[in-house]
């Protein structure tokens, strides 16, 4: 039983944190929300305007590839060389 007493902080801790995120994370009243008329415009109009596109530089004069770079996942993919492969090529 004596070796079993190392678990007491950590289970304590574990309920204090559990505690701490139920509080944390409860129902808020009403009186933060802002749901008037103004803020919900403002909502609009911040979703209403373009989102940057992924590669676009806002710089004047940069020199960055509007391409986005090839991703890899470790496969190695060779281009073709031009020219088929004969019968006679292939080793047996």
């Amino acid at each position: 039983m004596q070796v079993l007493w190392w678990l007491v902080p950590t289970l304590g801790t574990t309920g204090l944190a559990m505690i701490w995120a139920a509080w944390v994370g409860r129902a808020r009243d009403d009186i933060r929300r802002d749901d008037s008329d103004a803020a919900r415009l403002r909502m609009q109009k911040a979703l209403a305007r373009p989102t940057p596109q992924a590669g676009s530089s806002s710089r004047a004069g940069s020199t960055a590839s509007a391409r986005l770079p090839d991703v890899t996942h470790g496969v190695v993919v060779r281009k073709s060389a031009g020219r088929p492969v004969s019968s006679s090529d292939v080793s047996r």
